[in-house]
């Protein structure tokens, strides 16, 4: 089959028994237009052009879904706009996670003096001792110590994550004994 100069009928209709030139003429008519098309929405041309081809990727791979009385320009246009914001949301949980990350890390790098005012000293080595093991000395490195989580995590081999949400758990506790005091 000739696919240059076939109306998209016959396009759809040849993509979906696996005609490559048929796909290749698919793509090289409609790619160009929806690269521009993402690229408004994603505002990066590589990722842009990523999500061109993983569109394309799957109309190959469920080309046997293809129905050659529903226009495939129309599908090609809602496949790109959905997966250009579906990335664009991905991109952003990501930012968002990573500021997070970035502000509970530099929360736990320095004890909030205030915190530590607030309640008896006499009273926090006490609370201190009796936290569990990995508490006590991840506490201690990171307020005795003044070790950042990074560093803390790449000598106890665990994840920083895990560094951070022992140093909360244990600061929540010392919280909660020393209130009793």
């Amino acid at each position: 089959m000739q696919a240059k100069g076939t109306d998209e009928r016959e396009l759809a209709a040849a993509i979906r028994k696996g005609d490559e030139a048929a796909f290749e003429a698919l793509y090289s008519r409609y790619a160009p237009a929806l690269r521009n098309y993402s690229e408004t929405i994603v505002k990066d041309s590589n990722s842009a052009y990523e999500v061109v081809q993983d569109t394309f990727v799957s109309v190959w791979m469920n080309r046997r879904r293809i129905d050659p009385d529903r226009p495939l320009r129309n599908y090609l246009l809602r496949a790109v706009h959905n997966n250009s914001l579906r990335l664009v949301r991905k991109e952003n949980a990501r930012r968002a996670r990573e500021q997070f990350l970035a502000s509970e890390s530099m929360e736990s790098q320095t004890p909030d003096q205030k915190e530590v005012q607030d309640y008896d000293i006499d009273g926090l080595v006490p609370a201190v001792e009796r936290l569990p093991e990995q508490s006590r000395k991840i506490f201690r490195m990171t307020y005795m110590e003044r070790m950042k989580s990074t560093d803390i995590a790449t000598e106890l081999s665990i994840s920083i994550r895990t560094v951070e949400s022992i140093l909360y758990k244990a600061r929540k506790r010392l919280r909660e004994e020393l209130k009793k005091i």
